[in-house]
This record gives C-alpha cells, structure tokens and sequence, in this order.
C-alpha cells in the first residue's frame, strides 16, 4: 500500500542534532546526551516518514541557516494570524497545567513529569556558614555520579536557549499552586515567603533547578500543543524533541497512570515482547512498543552522525519501514464503527513489525541491548475532560495516534553506547567558552533530614 505519511519535526530536534553533526559549536557539553536522542527522533522520523515537515518560525537571523541545513525537510510558513491563535491557544493550555509544591517537594500535575523523566528534585537550603541559600535540587543515589540528572537539566535549559530563538510571545507559565498558600500566585512570592521566614536567608542558589524547572515545563507543554496543532492542520504526525516526549507521556501518567506504568513495565520485564496494549470498548487504545536504537544501528555502520542521516535516508524504502507507515497510517484513520476489531488487527500487525525491526536492526553493546519504548494512543478524543483531551483537542470525534518516545529508556540506550558514543559525539565542534554547567545534588538518603550543610525547604 502506498502511503504519504507526513511527519512534523521540531526546531528544537533540529537544533540538537546541528550541534551533534557540527553544524553549530556548542556551548553547554552537557547537551551532548540530549542531542543524541534529538539525532534518534530526526532519523526515526525519516525512517517512519514518506516527508518530514518543519515550522519556519525561527527569528530572521537564524532562518537562512535553518533552512539551508535541512534540505530534507518542508518547512512551512504560517500566516502571522494563524500563528498567534496557535500560540495563544497552546499558552492557555500551558497555563492550565499545574506546578505545585507541598512542603518541599513538587505535587499534582508536574510530579508526573517528572516521573517520565525518571528525575526527583527537592527545596532545600544549603548551608554555608551563618548563610543559607534556597535551591531545587535533584535527590540522587550518589552525587559523585549524578550524569543522568545533569542531562536531564542540560533538556530544561536547551528549552530556554529554544525560546530565545523563536518568536512567539505568549505567556506560557503553568499555574503555580502552593499547598496551604493560595495567597501565593507566581514563583517570586514563594521565593519571599520562604525568605521571609528564614532570618539566615542570602539568595538562591546559582545551581538551583527551580526557574529551569518552572519555565522547562511550561515552554514543553507550549510547544507540545503547538506542534500538535499544527500537525493536525497539516495532515501529519508530530516528532517532538525528547523533552516534550516526555510532557506528553505525563500527560498520559495524569489520565491512566496504572495502565501506563503496567504496558511499560510488561515490556522491560519480558524481553522476547515487541508490544504490550489495553484497547477500550469506546475504541480508544493505549500501547507501549519496543523498537530498536536505531541511532546504534546507523553509527555502528557509519562513522559520523551525518551519515547516520543518509543512511536512514535510504533505508526508507525498504520494505519493514513501508509496512510500518501504512500500519501508523491505519491506526489514524479509522471508521467509528470499525474501532474494537480493527484496532486490534492493526496492533497485532504492529506487533509483528516491531518484532522484525528488532531483530534486523538492534545492536547489542558490551553494555547491553539497545532498544527504545515508547508509548502509544490512538482512537477518537472524545472531550475535554483529561490532560490528553485538552492537549488533542483539535481532534475532537476524530480517529488519531500518536507515539511518544519514554525518554528514560533512551538516556539508558546512550549510556550503553560504549564505543559507539565516541563515534556519535566525532563531530562536535565545541565553543571557546563551552563548559559544562553544574547543578545542585542531594543524597536520596537525606531527602526528609537535614543535616548542618542542608535541610529541606517549606513554609
């Protein structure tokens, strides 16, 4: 069956792999991790795709340079009347999201979040002699091997750096909700309240995650819906950088989070499983599927991330990659009346390609097997009653799917590259002033103790 399958890849993806490719210098080396998985999600998206669509939003002294770089993709120019009820639409949806605190630790919508990002910061107040000084910091095993949180924080401030470079205005905050406080309305009165009540009080912390944070989840939740909305208007699926990934399986965790956690847990527990599913009488479907790293397989025959690019390329017409499009292609684009059986026909021939793909195209490393999980839906959206409503709502009664890469099992893909992460980061042309930013750490053992350097932070 010949498919169009039209897939929209964000800017902040294609910032990532400039940077992993050597296009552009990079600045913060901790950003090397993420832009592996940006290099993952572009050459999925091609592998997964008959064309790939961009936005051509980015300020005029960067969009020549854009556009030039990726011949490969579409970009298309929004009318500026479009553009603004797009972005004025998805900041609404930003700010329905919430970022609460209760004590001193973050509560409702935002902690699943984090819990996709696998990440568990906490306030504290660092003591350093009669001073103290407020931080969010990331509750680790061991603070002498923190890398996965520092890549994790290198996602948050990359979110900032995309900000800066497009051109949208809005405001994008999520609501701010402190338990017991509701006289507390944005992060600079609860920065006074704590300080107020703390004579010691010097400043926050340099290191401290908790502007990051705020702004990370409101700008992943922005451009989440934004992409969305403009793949829907385009007729395509959205790949979105790794981050917003994983905003949108939160978003998931918020709705269904027993069924989320069992689908991806089934599929880590048995490794022979390429797809595990829950499909409802409504229609509505969820599934986790196991596909390969295919940044792995691509490196471990090329030698530099360029040609990894290429290479997917041609591998797009093979014929495991055909059927894959035409299997999505269904799954999209089903009769109400045909959604029970035929869901389930589909998911079980998803399941067969999975299954295929990684046996052809999985690498094993001295570290272990490198495959991916992802989470999936599709089936109509049926009101606006749930986070995944909200977020689709451009989809009101209509069919969909969409997949969503668990961004923890690909950072555990990156650290089992081994050799092949040298190969990946070949290209990296890093800047005269390129450093690699610190961030705040605490021993998960100290998380409800205090000690005479730290203790936790609440009203």
């Amino acid at each position: 069956m010949t498919t169009n399958r039209l897939v929209l890849v964000d800017n902040a993806t294609l910032s990532g792999v400039e940077r992993i490719t050597g296009v552009s210098q990079i600045m913060n080396l901790n950003y090397v991790d993420n832009d592996i998985l940006c290099l993952e999600k572009l050459v999925t998206a091609i592998l997964f795709s008959d064309k790939l669509l961009g936005v051509d939003d980015y300020k005029d002294e960067f969009r020549a340079g854009r556009l030039k770089n990726f011949d490969l993709i579409g970009f298309i120019k929004i009318d500026q009347a479009a553009y603004s009820s797009l972005a004025t639409d998805a900041a609404q949806f930003a700010r329905s999201m919430t970022f609460s605190f209760e004590g001193s630790k973050p509560a409702g919508d935002v902690v699943r979040f984090f819990e996709a990002l696998r990440i568990n910061p906490q306030l504290r107040w660092d003591v350093w002699v009669s001073s103290e000084y407020l931080t969010l910091s990331y509750l680790v095993e061991n603070p002498k091997y923190a890398s996965y949180e520092t890549s994790i924080d290198s996602m948050f401030r990359n979110e900032g750096v995309d900000r800066e470079v497009v051109a949208a205005e809005t405001n994008h905050r999520p609501a701010l909700n402190i338990a017991g406080r509701p006289d507390i309305k944005d992060v600079k009165e609860f920065v006074h309240a704590l300080a107020s009540n703390n004579p010691q009080y010097k400043r926050e912390d340099a290191k401290s995650a908790l502007a990051r944070l705020l702004f990370g989840y409101g700008w992943a939740a922005e451009r989440s819906y934004f992409y969305n909305a403009v793949a829907h208007k385009e007729g395509a699926d959205a790949y979105l950088a790794p981050l917003r990934d994983a905003f949108c399986e939160s978003c998931c965790r918020i709705d269904h989070p027993s069924q989320l956690t069992g689908l991806l847990e089934a599929l880590k527990a048995k490794s022979q499983q390429a797809l595990s599913s829950i499909l409802e009488p409504t229609g509505r479907a969820r599934f986790a599927m196991r596909l390969p790293f295919f940044t792995a397989y691509l490196i471990s025959k090329t030698d530099n991330p360029k040609q990894c690019i290429d290479l997917a390329l041609s591998m797009r017409k093979a014929s495991e990659f055909q059927d894959c499009r035409t299997i999505f292609n269904n799954l999209g684009h089903l009769a109400a009346a045909d959604r029970v059986q035929e869901i389930n026909r589909i998911l079980n021939y998803l399941d067969q390609s999975c299954a295929k793909l990684l046996k052809k195209y999985a690498v094993s490393t001295e570290n272990g097997l490198s495959f991916s999980l992802s989470v999936g839906l599709t089936g109509p959206t049926l009101g606006f009653s749930t986070k995944l409503d909200q977020l689709f709502r451009f989809y009101k009664n209509e069919p969909f799917a969409r997949v969503f890469r668990n961004i923890a099992q690909d950072m555990l893909n990156v650290e089992r590259l081994g050799s092949l992460h040298e190969k990946l980061c070949s290209s990296i042309r890093k800047h005269s002033k390129a450093n690699y930013p610190g961030i705040s750490k605490t021993p998960k053992y100290m998380e409800f103790k205090e000690s005479e350097h730290s203790r936790p932070a609440k009203l």
